[in-house]
């Protein structure tokens, strides 16, 4: 291998007299006078080229011997991973691998059932250890045979059940199956008209220990007790608006389609939740249809900001500008600690305002979602001038460049982008180095203690870990980065 001997030969002098004295005529030295003075050319020039090829030869050899051991390595790691493994799940407790159990199951997606028969397959002890832990045992899916659902029933010793019903097309038979057990029903899923008559005619209408509904049907609910529900996920609001159960919920999730028109009910109901935490929409194709909010007295409510929640979260897919902007109408009076808007439509600015032109985005953390092209940083300039409560923006797969030159900001503007704690772009494919080292050399012209903390770029694929390391070095650690 060429280099090789040259290499043992540094290796044998780094041995005897370590790095800062292994190299020939001081080169690396600090106070060497080669460093010291100006180099002449008759001089030194030769003396620099012989150790410039001389490391050059070192580092090829360097490399071929990292390629080399690198490949062995990788070969032995994973030749050696199984056997790692088994020897590490036996060192196991069976009170630790219960909870890696738990672990996967609760990662399972929508079969955590399924995972917990395969994990009590795989040998005698993941047996005895599943079969000891109650937790595995207690989602039970309407596609199950009746059998099985009272093994898992037997199983989950007196835990409370998540309910899972799908496919609907045996309603009846799974409820007279599990009536016994709705005292212990912690998640149940309405998916048809007919469930609560059907709920009403076994009786099944105490539920003590029902935390999480969800629901693709219009309920009633009245004769039900559920003193404990607190969090709903439902296809339209679906809720009476002068329901007992509003006051009690904390997390709320709703999927509005073409068919959910009547904003003036949506906001009743929404302002009877007097306890909410946590409030998420998807809309997808919404039309505005025949609904005229055109002033306050239409839906009369809370004043604007005014309700603090930790959480507002809106998608939106598809062509609904007059729906989404009503439906901004009904949520001004929300000021949430964290707001996210995710738009997967054309024209994204459109669905940035409410009926009146008013800026909607609000938070002391916002996080826009926008796959099209977008204008960035006039929509940061314009979420500074309508938010006095921002502390951090995200920026989450924006689809087009930054081009923030083509409009360009005032001063104003750039003080109040210095004023926020935290700037992130995430997965922002098409800003180049030269947008990003602009940008940074704007933002960061004061000391941290007084302006902005941090800008984050995170997977940005034009942009390089060299390009972020330099402009490092220009404008200070608060440019951070993850690649």
């Amino acid at each position: 291998m060429e280099g090789l001997d040259d290499l043992l030969s540094l290796l044998t002098r780094v041995k005897k007299v370590g790095w800062d004295d292994a190299f020939a005529n001081n080169l690396c030295q600090n106070n060497s006078k080669l460093e010291t003075r100006h180099p002449t050319y008759s001089e030194h020039l030769p003396i620099f080229l012989h150790a410039i090829e001389e490391a050059r030869v070192y580092m090829k050899a360097l490399n071929e011997a990292q390629r080399r051991v690198g490949k062995r390595l990788h070969r032995l790691r994973r030749r050696i991973r199984p056997l790692v493994l088994e020897d590490g799940i036996k060192r196991l407790p069976d009170d630790v691998l219960a909870i890696i159990f738990e672990i996967t199951r609760q990662f399972s997606g929508d079969s955590p059932g399924q995972i917990s028969v395969c994990l009590s397959h795989v040998s005698r002890r993941f047996r005895h250890v599943a079969l000891a832990t109650p937790s595995l045992w207690t989602t039970i899916h309407d596609s199950y045979w009746g059998s099985q659902i009272r093994e898992f029933i037997s199983r989950s010793g007196c835990l409370d059940l998540d309910v899972k019903m799908h496919n609907g097309l045996c309603t009846g038979w799974f409820l007279n199956v599990l009536q016994d057990t709705s005292h212990r029903w912690s998640s149940f899923d309405i998916i048809e008209d007919v469930t609560e008559g059907l709920m009403m005619e076994l009786g099944i209408t105490n539920l003590p220990r029902l935390r999480h509904l969800t629901y693709t049907c219009a309920v009633e609910l009245s004769t039900f007790s559920l003193p404990r529900l607190s969090q709903v996920d439902g296809w339209g609001w679906g809720l009476p608006a002068e329901s007992y159960l509003l006051s009690n919920l904390t997390h709320v999730e709703f999927r509005l389609s073409e068919e959910d028109q009547d904003i003036v009910d949506l906001a009743t109901t929404l302002q009877n939740m007097k306890n909410l935490q946590d409030l998420s929409f998807l809309l997808e194709d919404c039309t505005q249809g025949t609904i005229l909010l055109s002033d306050d007295e239409a839906y009369p409510g809370p004043e604007v900001h005014s309700v603090h929640i930790d959480r507002l979260a809106i998608s939106i897919q598809g062509e609904m500008k007059g729906y989404s902007a009503l439906l901004f109408d009904a949520l001004m009076y929300l000021r949430p600690s964290t707001f996210e808007l995710s738009i997967y439509s054309p024209r994204p600015h459109r669905y940035l305002f409410n009926s009146h032109g008013f800026f909607f985005p609000y938070g002391s953390t916002i996080t826009l979602r926008v796959p099209q092209s977008f204008d960035v940083m006039w929509t940061l300039a314009d979420i500074l001038r309508t938010c006095d409560i921002l502390k951090t923006v995200h920026f989450d797969k924006v689809g087009g460049p930054l081009e923030w030159h083509s409009r360009p900001l005032d001063d104003g503007d750039w003080e109040c982008l210095r004023s926020l704690d935290h700037l992130r772009f995430t997965n922002c494919d098409k800003f180049s180095e030269s947008e990003i080292e602009a940008l940074a050399t704007r933002l960061f012209q004061t000391p941290p203690e007084i302006d902005l903390q941090s800008l984050e770029i995170t997977s940005c694929k034009m942009i390089s870990e060299d390009f972020l390391l330099g402009l490092q070095d220009e404008v200070g650690d608060r440019l951070k980065w993850s690649l």
